[in-house]
């Protein structure tokens, strides 16, 4: 099996100075279901989806990703906060197809 397996770019979210409004707009634009939004968004954030979450954290990881100190997930979290080796912040999304 390849090692990226189905693990996909889904969202990218790019220097948005109103995150507000750029999530109302967008999950109205494209019929989502809003998730929690943070208010002080980074200037770049990718969500990675995959059906194998973990896999790709721990894979991820290996290639130099790290973990942010004491993330504040909420409750029923489905996706893991990693930031790349500039220290950008992006999600792996666990997505069962």
């Amino acid at each position: 099996m390849n090692e990226v397996g189905d693990l996909h770019l889904a969202t990218v979210v790019v220097n948005v100075t109103d995150l507000d409004r750029a999530a109302a707009f967008w999950t109205a634009a494209l019929g989502y279901q809003a998730k929690e939004i943070p208010s002080d968004p980074a200037p770049v954030h990718l969500d990675l989806y995959t059906s194998e979450r973990d896999r790709h954290v721990e894979r991820l990881l290996e290639l130099g990703a790290t973990e942010p100190d004491d993330w504040p997930y909420p409750d029923d979290h489905d996706f893991i906060v990693l930031l790349d080796p500039d220290g950008n912040e992006f999600c792996v999304i666990q997505h069962d197809q």
